[in-house]
């Protein structure tokens, strides 16, 4: 058995944030960090990551633990498996003890299916470089692309010998057994079956191998592409899904690059193998793959743990963009900052990275990035003068803005719209509006609200006190709803406090008060109704929040709670216009508060005659009066 001292020790030399950090990229909240949650799909961030406390917490999915349970949920190991990873990360000697029969069989299972991968691997490379068909045929290839033995070695290439099981006689000669060959689909069984044998062949035969890496190094599946001109043959396949390998999951060439990616905080996402290599040879080491395959949605996810920032390169084949070109919008919706680069017709990013030195692949990319808007509408710039056509091409840009989820971002692409396309920002506003009115879905569970120590970004302002302004005011008014209704429903799918924490997290706002902020994480981690609720806080151990809480639920400002309660409708009930109404009011202060301060400031730069910084400001005062106008606009539809 493990000894307590051991694990002290691993605890005490593996901080949570640095551990954490190597799989996600962490953003500072006050004394926390946070992020996306690696375990869950979702938009705004509820994963926090407290290096005081030693543990994460994700308040979408649940998950929590210290960083051993972190990397048992990340990696897929078990307690004493977690141990032994971080003991040998941190040079830590692990004492053992004795496995369950479960935990045994487990583990053993899915080493030996990556004992067999990389002894795969071994077989292939070494093919590839000693033996007479593997030079001939697989390292000509490979040389004639372009590939220097660096980065064919790098990347562990290789090649499947001809033969119908060349691989599998000499696996299972070397003592491998038939049932992980055929397990991680190295090789494939052929029941016996009318005069036919049982039988046993390669998945891999005279095809150039290319190895999928995990997250950490292991080598999890393969890709092989044939050399043969059969179009009968796939021109590549793929290790079939496994114990190990999940396709849709993994991303090809992301153990080599997510240090590039986090260092440059951009991934560059590419569709082959041959892109990737050939662009990494050429000095862009921060660029994946996505094996050929549509885009996914785990995929992205798994980017988006080292960068928010993706530029898709594309190649200069209309009809191959335009069957892709939902990855675009799928990266959009999961929040992704997403630019594109066209290559020139007949050119891929592997043929260009060839053909051009690196210093001008580096170069062509830069230059030619532009945003989503500007890329759909080059690529079908030829029914622009079609009024049908047109509208289509109009109503699909304006459903890509519609599922970004940040409001800010939303606002600056509708102008950018708005100014390529000559159609009026208000038009676009409202469809935007009435999209996303159509899609909104109710998540079932509360958003932590971010660290209380740190202002909001989007305001601008210091830590103000209790009851001082109007923004206090504001968010009192919050927190009367959320104590006094929180666990109340407005909808079949959606509490009162579901909907404040989703509204807040929707903009990234936080409470400006930090004793306002203290009740508000209070409430998050409470559980029970809305009268255990209001006797916690009534009750508080603190007496200046169990005076706040009285005063609060006391304030003649406030609704009177049974006549609203007696004067709720059946479906369309007057807490929810109340709430909303709360919400509104909130943001709009914030964002007036913000108009305010970029209004000094440029008056300021006007009387120090500050030429570049004027038209900075007056570009964010322009999109804030926007989003202003936007909030009151909504405001008085509700009065």
């Amino acid at each position: 058995m493990i000894s307590q001292d051991t694990i002290e020790r691993i605890l005490e030399a593996a901080p949570i944030e640095a551990v954490i950090g190597e799989y996600v990229t962490l953003k500072r909240r006050g004394a926390n960090y946070v992020t996306c949650c690696p375990f869950h799909n979702e938009k705004t961030p509820s994963f926090s990551v407290s290096p005081s406390k030693g543990i994460f917490k994700c308040f979408g999915c649940g998950k929590a633990g210290n960083v051993i349970r972190f990397i048992m949920e990340h990696e897929q190991l078990t307690y004493r498996e977690a141990l032994k990873f971080l003991g040998n990360k941190y040079n830590i000697p692990v004492d053992d003890r004795e496995e369950s029969p479960q935990e045994a069989e487990s583990r053993l299972r899915r080493d030996s299916m990556m004992v067999v991968n990389a002894y795969a691997q071994e077989f292939y490379t070494r093919y590839l470089w000693e033996e007479q068909e593997g030079r001939d045929v697989g390292l000509s290839y490979l040389q004639e692309r372009g590939l220097k033995e660096p980065v064919i070695r790098e990347f562990q290439l290789g090649f499947a010998p001809a033969g119908k099981n060349v691989f599998t006689n000499a696996a299972l000669a070397d003592g491998y057994k038939q049932d992980l060959l055929t397990s991680t689909g190295l090789t494939i069984h052929y029941p016996a079956r009318d005069n036919m044998p049982e039988a046993l062949a390669d998945r891999f035969q005279d095809r150039v191998i290319f190895p999928i890496h995990s997250l950490s190094g292991r080598i999890i599946g393969f890709g092989g592409r044939t050399l043969r001109t059969d179009k009968q043959l796939s021109k590549y396949i793929n290790s079939p899904e496994s114990e190990i390998y999940n396709k849709s999951r993994s991303l090809y060439g992301i153990y080599f690059a997510k240090q590039h990616i986090t260092k440059l905080q951009k991934c560059y996402l590419v569709e082959g193998y041959t892109d990737v290599i050939s662009l990494f040879q050429a000095g862009i080491r921060n660029v994946v793959s996505s094996s050929g395959t549509s885009l996914t949605r785990e995929q992205i996810r798994l980017i988006k743990r080292f960068s928010q920032q993706v530029t898709v390169l594309y190649d200069g084949d209309d009809a191959g963009i335009k069957a892709s070109i939902r990855g675009i919008d799928m990266l959009l919706e999961e929040g992704l900052q997403v630019k594109v680069v066209r290559f020139p017709q007949g050119d891929d990013p592997d043929s260009y990275a060839r053909s051009h030195s690196a210093r001008e692949t580096l170069d062509f990319l830069k230059k030619n990035e532009t945003d989503f808007i500007h890329f759909k509408i080059s690529l079908m710039a030829d029914e622009m003068k079609d009024p049908l056509k047109r509208s289509g091409l109009i109503r699909d840009v304006v459903e890509s803005i519609a599922i970004m989820p940040d409001a800010i971002t939303r606002t600056v692409y509708i102008e950018e719209c708005s100014r390529h396309l000559d159609i009026k920002e208000v038009v676009l506003t409202r469809e935007v509006a009435r999209i996303r009115k159509k899609r909104t879905t109710r998540s079932a569970h509360p958003f932590v609200p971010p660290s209380v120590t740190e202002t909001s970004e989007l305001s601008g302002q210091t830590a103000i006190s209790p009851g001082s302004d109007d923004l206090s005011r504001c968010e009192k008014d919050i927190l009367y709803y959320l104590i006094k209704f929180g666990q109340t429903k407005l909808d079949d799918d959606m509490t009162v406090c579901h909907f404040i924490f989703s509204a807040l997290a929707e903009d990234e706002l936080e409470f400006q008060d930090p004793f306002y902020s203290r009740i508000l994480s209070e409430y998050n981690n409470l559980t029970g109704d809305d009268e255990v609720r209001m006797k916690f806080f009534i009750n508080h151990s603190d007496p200046d929040i169990s005076r706040h809480i009285l005063d609060l639920l006391n304030d003649p400002h406030t609704i009177n709670v049974k006549v609203l309660k007696e004067s709720l409708p059946v479906e369309e009930t007057l807490l929810k216009e109340n709430v909303t109404k709360a919400i509104l009011v909130y943001k709009l202060k914030i964002v007036s508060l913000t108009c305010s301060r970029l209004a000094q400031e440029l008056r300021q730069s006007q009387q120090l005659g500050e030429k570049d910084k004027i038209q900075s400001i007056l570009k964010e005062l322009t999109v804030m009066m926007d989003v202003r106008n936007s909030f009151a606009r909504e405001l008085n539809r509700l009065n």
